[in-house]
């Protein structure tokens, strides 16, 4: 980050700004643009303008990327403004959804490219010269709101700056898009320093991002509560790989209108140094936020990859182990090779090992995502799509890769025995599979009367309790 990037076509012809010439923690004036229309407001229009980043006046108060303030002068800035009596203010705490798929795709100096201008729309919304727009780090802007702003008008601005961030850039000749997750905390309400209404905006944030991203959430006292338990459970996670606390479950997968396991799905458990079993919900998400998910996933592949070879060894019928990949491994250029070192240090074949992935990865892909499904598969490694159906409309990378398995959603599952719609639904999934000689798997199946009605629409694999729930390899 912070070199000088390309003239690319992504974003409007802006005015710019003049910024501070001495590193004073003075408040930053801008020109305000007129929004007498709406439409221009969330539409606007866009022409190619260069992106050489301007020298940086303040390397202490100026982001170099965006010529922004920075960190540093956000907080000495919002200080100063309470310090000098303010009545009121709110922080707004902005964060682009995924924004690793931009570097991964296209490089970081386009990344930077888009930096600067989501900071210059951002700016299109400063009508107060005592307002302030600046990046906090790396695809994080704070927007600091003074004067009276009630919750009413505080939301209508989240969803402005919501919309006008997710508004496609035109990039080489594609459409880009970033959406946006905003967390809101309020001076003097929510907290009467600096560092901790910016610190609640930040947790606000996170709360928004847990929602699916593209919105907004204003802080509350509870979510306190769960960003200290957020960073508990990350602290003891980073211990937790060193100290032997995780293990494997398996639940079996059985062939449609038999007792057969060919296949198992392995899923990870972790009983701490209290010997108190976590919650995957609670633990996976914060592996997720926190990066440890690669390092987790690593053991994750290991483990499975050794007992899938333990029982090739011991039993008649080989069986074939499913493991999860989260987004985070999927966009690691590094990921087949954790993949490929995982079965060499094995000695497992190839065709025993499935990679799961959720469908939402596939429509959401990257550059590094796409290769790695292309190479698992030339590596003869299988790919598996699950929850699949869950609301979303494209299709279109069933026919660009080799999909081996595709999942259908437990929630199609539960009433397709007296639901005509949700059978006749789940029919039309089969359907589609069968068309592209792909294995269909049905997910939480829990009992005969499904499981009927799932071999007679020609669905060839069940999960779920009425099969087995997820039990140690040696129960198994």
């Amino acid at each position: 980050m912070g070199k000088t990037a390309q003239q690319v076509d992504l974003v409007r012809n802006e005015p710019r700004y003049s910024h501070l010439a001495t590193p004073s923690l003075a408040l930053v004036q801008k020109q305000s643009p007129d929004y007498s229309s709406s439409h221009a407001l969330l539409h606007p229009q866009h022409s190619n303008i260069s992106f050489a980043v301007r020298p940086d006046r303040s390397v202490s108060y100026f982001d170099p990327v965006t010529s922004l303030p920075n960190r540093n002068h956000i907080f000495g800035a919002l200080d100063e403004m309470i310090v000098s009596g303010v009545d009121d203010c709110a922080v707004l705490f902005v964060d682009l959804d995924n924004f690793r798929r931009i570097n991964n795709s296209f490089g970081h100096e386009k990344g930077d490219s888009l930096l600067l201008a989501a900071g210059r729309r951002l700016q299109r919304f400063v009508t107060d010269q005592e307002w302030i727009v600046g990046r906090f780090g790396g695809d994080e802007f704070v927007v600091v709101v003074h004067g009276k702003r009630d919750r009413t008008t505080l939301n209508a601005l989240a969803e402005q700056l919501v919309l006008e961030l997710a508004y496609p850039h035109q990039f080489e000749g594609l459409s880009v898009s970033v959406t946006a997750s905003i967390g809101i905390a309020c001076f003097p309400g929510d907290a009467t320093e600096a560092g901790e209404l910016i610190q609640y905006a930040h947790t606000a944030m996170y709360a928004a991002k847990g929602m699916g991203g593209q919105g907004y959430r204003h802080f509350r006292q509870n979510m306190a509560a769960h960003a200290a338990e957020s960073l508990l459970i990350e602290g003891r996670l980073r211990q937790a790989l060193e100290s032997n606390e995780f293990s494997l479950v398996f639940q079996p997968i059985a062939r449609a209108g038999s007792n057969e396991i060919h296949i198992v799905e392995a899923l990870l458990r972790w009983t701490n140094n209290r010997n108190e079993i976590v919650d995957p919900d609670q633990f996976i998400p914060v592996a997720e936020e926190s990066g440890l998910i690669r390092d987790i996933g690593r053991w994750v592949l290991q483990e499975a990859c050794q007992q899938a070879s333990q029982w090739r060894r011991t039993r008649a019928t080989p069986i074939v182990v499913s493991v999860n990949a989260s987004p985070l491994q999927l966009a690691n250029p590094k990921f087949c090779d954790d993949v490929q070192a995982a079965m060499d240090a094995a000695g497992l074949p190839p065709d025993l090992l499935v990679i799961e992935m959720t469908e939402r990865m596939m429509v959401e892909e990257d550059a590094i995502t796409s290769a790695n499904i292309r190479r698992l598969t030339e590596m003869g490694v299988r790919v598996a799509l699950d929850d699949f159906g869950t609301g979303y409309s494209s299709l279109s990378y069933l026919t660009r890769y080799q999909i081996q398995s595709i999942k259908i959603d437990r929630s199609f599952i539960g009433n397709i025995e007296f639901d005509l719609r949700a059978r006749a639904l789940v029919q039309a999934i089969i359907g589609i599979g069968k068309s592209l000689d792909v294995r269909m798997v049905a997910e939480g199946v829990e009992s005969q009367g499904q499981a009927a009605v799932l071999e007679s629409l020609g669905c060839d694999y069940l999960q779920g309790y009425l099969i087995g729930r997820p039990v140690s390899a040696e129960a198994l």
